[in-house]
């Protein structure tokens, strides 16, 4: 059966996917607010915070993702690049490092732990 919680996290992945990250925020909040336990309402208003340059709240709900389930792989990937972008490397490459050592193949960790690297070396 569907819940009122349902009803607002669809929404706030169609207003992510249509670049209304504020609109998708207040979406995944509104899911939050019904069911605290949530990872996936977390990560992705994690997500939606990112894209709207917010990257310390992107970072507390990636870390809260992370919380809830440790192996969120890309919760760690994207807490990477929030930390990144706000010139916290040592943080990142942690993050891309715990995201790669639970999926070996994870093309956007090791790229961007490779572009920094390179960057950096």
């Amino acid at each position: 059966m569907k819940t009122e919680a349902d009803d607002y996290f669809e929404k706030g992945i169609e207003f992510g996917v249509e670049g209304e990250h504020d609109k998708a925020i207040e979406c995944f909040s509104r899911v939050i607010e019904l069911n605290l336990h949530i990872t996936e309402a977390y990560y992705n208003r994690g997500t939606a915070y990112g894209e709207s340059r917010q990257y310390q709240k992107a970072i507390q709900d990636f870390s809260k993702a992370i919380e809830l389930n440790p192996n969120n792989v890309d919760a760690y990937t994207n807490r990477g690049t929030a930390y990144s972008d706000l010139g916290q490397y040592e943080k990142a490459i942690d993050d891309y490092n715990k995201a790669i050592e639970l999926d070996p193949y994870n093309q956007t960790a090791i790229n961007n732990k490779n572009i920094w690297l390179q960057d950096h070396s």
